[in-house]
């Protein structure tokens, strides 16, 4: 009761009462479409998919004259590439977003761009500085409201430097609460409700560090859907609209030894719940769908139920023929789904991850093939994979196909000035670090979760500010793994903050030799060059940071300082 009262007090208090605005006219005629994204939302920890700890009422109501699709996944286990493919029904390796610090390239073709170009008013309201407008998610959407800054990502290393808007309340922060986006959107909707639009919301509530625990902000956000859905009944919008609910990815919340996402593809973290609340009168549509389906299905579907042509780009399909559970065969072939994660490979030199489901047996490839039938076991703890599978060798088939469909590309990278130095560890995301260079085949990341675990740990006390332990930690997991890049760039950043400058060069030296063009690596070795009176040998680097950043004004003022010094 405790724990209620406080999530209802605190949604009232951003939030305010829904009841206090007055109807609007009736919506035109064409439909209102609504896309709300929970974030980090595993799909068994609903009670509408079977979870009997705690009840989400307001989450499980979007199902009332609406289907629930039972089997679907995410493409990518992580917030930024996961909402752009979300968006624009590719897969992560055709749009080259395959970690947090990728931008979308500009000129993408989206779910937005698309409505927008109908004339459709189109807006975002976003819960995270992950999806800040620099990303280019922004693309065909008139308004997007993003209110956080970062002066610079590093395509290289991954890290986000959070900056400071005078004025502004989410300077400096990674996330904003999800009362204050439902806000946000309500008042825009208020504003066009009598015109076609597109209004894609996106809460980050559910991301760790947890103030209630999982299933605490789990209630706390349901309350959030409970009180947007009472907003858009108040606008006459909740009948006329097609209304969308999805999650980026899962949670593993300690499954297969991994404690949130984006290391392992399980269904854990792949798994995602998805609601389509179909506008009174839509009939023919069934209560349940038990085929697996992807997110990158989503766009087609929407474009599709509101008769629009599905764009050439879209690799996904419409999900209205699909089959209904125990009803008719569906109207289309089966579908593959693929799944990805990249991020062992980027961060550490691991073997990358890369999966495929087609019915209810789902192939991982990796050093140590997986092989699983979900059906009888959906927590994927037995393995079948044995050399010479048939149905494994199908699967890997078809993976491979899909895999060479598209050549390889480098991702278009969007740089900006790098401010003030807080990486958002405190998400549990790894940066994807200099990819270290390994003689002989890459480590299965299962073989490696005990040094994955240990950095893991590292970054949660350099988050808490705990340095010797974080030092610590991190020289443990470079004597396990040595060739751990990443791991000894964040150990010599530590030595930084603790002023053992002449540790930290000798650690970043080696950074370098792999990763030469890093804008961390080279900015922070010049700050500790200076320290050590080697002005020389700190003007070349941080030279070579302005160049990798060149409206960097934190490395162009720690470059002027050290010329003045000189001079």
């Amino acid at each position: 009761m405790k724990l209620r009262r406080t999530l209802v007090r605190l949604i009232s208090a951003a939030i305010g009462s829904a009841a206090s605005f007055a109807q609007v006219p009736p919506a035109g005629p064409t439909t209102p479409v609504i896309l709300i994204s929970i974030d980090t939302l595993r799909a068994d920890r609903l009670s509408a998919y079977g979870y009997t700890h705690l009840r989400t009422p307001n989450i499980d109501s979007f199902a009332e004259n609406g289907t629930l699709f039972t089997q679907a996944d995410c493409q990518i286990p992580f917030t930024f590439p996961s909402h752009a493919s979300l968006l624009t029904s590719t897969y992560p390796f055709e749009n080259q977003v395959e970690e947090n610090a990728v931008a979308l390239p500009p000129g993408a073709v989206t779910l937005a761009t698309v409505l927008h170009s109908q004339g459709y008013r189109t807006a975002a309201f976003i819960g995270t500085a992950f999806m800040e407008k620099q990303m280019g998610l922004d693309q065909g959407f008139e308004f997007y409201d993003a209110p956080f800054n970062y002066d610079a990502f590093s395509p290289m290393s991954g890290s986000m430097f959070l900056g400071a808007t005078p004025g502004s309340p989410n300077a400096g922060k990674d996330r904003r609460d999800g009362a204050l986006v439902i806000r946000s959107a309500r008042q825009w909707l208020s504003s066009n409700a009598g015109q076609p639009l597109f209004a894609f919301v996106h809460l980050f509530d559910m991301h760790k560090p947890y103030d209630h625990g999982y299933d605490g902000q789990l209630a706390y956000v349901d309350k959030l859907i409970g009180v947007f859905k009472q907003s858009l009944q108040q606008l006459g919008l909740w009948d006329k609209a097609l209304v969308v609910l999805v999650a980026d990815h899962g949670e593993s919340l300690g499954d297969h030894g991994e404690s949130s996402h984006g290391y392992f593809i399980y269904e854990s973290t792949l798994r995602v719940p998805l609601i389509i609340h179909w506008p009174a009168g839509a009939d023919n549509h069934p209560a349940r769908v038990t085929d697996p389906v992807g997110l990158i299905d989503v766009s087609p579907t929407i474009l599709d139920f509101l008769h629009l042509p599905v764009q050439p780009s879209f690799e996904g399909s419409s999900l209205l023929g699909a089959r209904s559970a125990g009803g008719s065969p569906p109207t289309t072939a089966q579908r593959a789904v693929y799944g990805e994660s990249l991020h062992a490979h980027d961060s550490f030199g691991w073997a990358p991850l890369r999966g495929m489901r087609v019915g209810q047996y789902k192939y991982i490839e990796a050093p140590h093939p997986e092989l699983y039938n979900l059906q009888a076991d959906p927590h994927e703890l037995t393995n079948l994979y044995v050399k010479g599978s048939a149905k494994a060798a199908d699967l890997r088939n078809q993976l491979m196909k899909l895999l060479a469909r598209y050549a390889p590309k480098k991702p278009e990278s969007r740089e900006s000035s790098p401010g003030a130095r807080a990486l958002l560890t405190s998400l549990g995301y790894l940066a994807p670090g200099p990819h270290a260079a390994r003689s002989g085949a890459e480590p299965d990341p299962k073989d490696r979760l005990p040094e994955f675990r240990m950095y893991e740990d590292a970054q949660l006390m350099l988050y808490h500010r705990k340095m010797t332990e974080a030092i610590s930690t991190l020289r443990q997991v470079l004597v396990n793994d040595p060739g751990n890049t990443l791991a000894r760039r964040d150990l010599a950043s530590s030595y930084v903050e603790t002023g053992q400058y002449a540790k930290a060069r000798t650690a970043f030296l080696q950074v370098l030799a792999v990763a030469p063009d890093d804008y961390m690596t080279n900015y922070e070795i010049g700050f500790a060059e200076d320290r050590l009176d080697m002005l020389k040998e700190a003007r070349e680097h941080l030279e070579t940071a302005c160049r990798i950043a060149p409206e960097s004004k934190q490395s162009r003022r720690e470059l002027d300082a050290v010329l003045a010094k000189i001079k």
